[in-house]
């Protein structure tokens, strides 16, 4: 396979912020990377609580209860009445209930968990390739900024000489006072590019301190490497991104989510069946013997409310099949984000090859340039001229190479390839 591989080179010190520390520190302070992260765990604790469901339910209580009237009971027509009750007992239960069958309400509760589990898991490993993107373009765009101050510095060098030749030619009486006042013009406006540049140089600082989650500093950054390897057509890319982008399985899992709702409204109208077992103890009776005893029952239940589990029913069917529609709709939003960033990155790719041949013409003509200058064949203006479109040659190759490395980390964020 053809591939090219870029790197970027500044000198750097031995404290310098490497691209994977970058990376790594943002994954750990993002707090909305953290948020889904929680919501991960959050969704594995409900799984496990939901795994419960399938053990019996334990229960207890005692209770000391009292009467206002000892309850007596009277035989009608005979003289004759016996205390039926104590005025105070004490009443003491303890049991389990295990369900046997809940009409496959456990079951899909356990199965909801499990789903919302893998698509809090996917929606987490979407936002996290997300951050690592944005990170790694921030990262290079220092490099961008940092690569035109360069530029500019290096032109300023260059005009001031400019300008310096030009004064001797003048005092010389060579050229005239507006080939002088011409080069300061020149210094001037490269002053000018060359803070603009500085100022450009902060915000990409400050852009890529807030997604690291902590201050970096004006400091030379360690080398990167990015191997770009040759692109499949369009067609194929968009099909690896269907089966490798998390946020569609984020909807699929949710689809099967609301799938179950449905089979849990539908088990209202199904018996649950359970056995019940219960030591219960009172001395409410003087006449009771013996007052502790057991009980095991084995019963069953059915218990909805008009036919509201119906439409309970119908509300999760239509749930699923508006995330169906959001799944669609996700689709063709991925599509239309790899069209984009596949031509981009075509056209970046045709703009730094024509950047780096103008580049060449750039330095020839300055060469010629200059040569003539020197031995009075051009003028100040000429030289200035051919100085400035080598500044835009150079300028136009840095920024176009890198937004080929961003065009390329686009196409790879949008496929759904995991971002080292």
């Amino acid at each position: 396979m053809k591939k090219l591989i870029f790197s970027i080179f500044l000198v750097y010190s031995a404290n310098a912020l490497t691209l994977e520390e970058a990376v790594d520190k943002a994954l750990k302070n993002n707090k909305e990377l953290s948020s889904y992260r929680q919501q991960v765990e959050t969704a594995k604790l409900q799984l496990q609580a939901d795994k419960n469901l399938y053990y019996p339910t334990f229960y207890t209580q005692i209770a000391e209860k009292f009467y206002n009237k000892t309850p007596m009971t009277v035989i009608p027509n005979f003289p004759i009445s016996f205390k039926q009750s104590n005025k105070n007992y004490l009443s003491f239960n303890v049991g389990f209930n295990q369900p046997i069958y809940t009409g496959g309400f456990t079951q899909a509760k356990i199965d909801i968990s499990n789903y919302n589990l893998k698509a809090n898991e996917n929606l987490y490993k979407e936002k996290e390739n997300q951050v690592k993107a944005d990170v790694i373009k921030a990262y290079i765009d220092v490099f961008i900024t940092a690569s035109l101050i360069e530029v500019y510095s290096k032109e300023l060098k260059a005009v001031e000489s400019i300008y310096q030749q030009a004064e001797g030619f003048f005092k010389e009486g060579l050229i005239t006072k507006v080939d002088v006042l011409q080069s300061k013009v020149r210094i001037a406006e490269v002053k000018r590019n060359l803070q603009e540049a500085k100022g450009n140089h902060k915000i990409a600082l400050s852009k890529l301190s807030q997604l690291v989650g902590e201050e970096v500093k004006d400091e030379r950054f360690e080398p990167v490497k990015i191997e770009i390897k040759e692109l499949p057509d369009l067609d194929t890319l968009v099909e690896t991104a269907y089966k490798n982008r998390k946020i569609l399985d984020f909807y699929k899992e949710t689809i099967k989510q609301a799938e179950k709702s449905a089979k849990i409204e539908q088990s209202a109208f199904l018996p649950k069946v359970f056995i019940q077992g219960d030591y219960i103890y009172t001395n409410q009776s003087p006449y009771l013997d013996p007052k502790g005893n057991f009980m095991l029952t084995v019963g069953a239940s059915v218990e909805f409310q008009g036919i509201m589990p119906y439409y309970k029913v119908l509300q999760a069917k239509s749930n699923a099949q508006k995330i169906k529609y959001d799944l669609q709709d996700t689709k063709e939003k991925i599509k239309l984000e790899i069209k984009t960033a596949y031509e981009n990155y075509i056209t970046a790719r045709e703009n730094y090859k024509v950047a780096l041949e103008s580049l060449d013409y750039a330095k020839e003509y300055f060469e010629m340039v200059k040569q003539q200058y020197e031995n009075q064949l051009a003028t100040s203006t000429d030289l200035l001229n051919a100085e400035s479109s080598l500044t835009r040659a150079l300028e136009s190759k840095e920024i176009n190479y890198y937004n080929l490395l961003k065009s390329y980390i686009d196409i790879k964020k949008a496929v759904g390839e995991e971002l080292q």
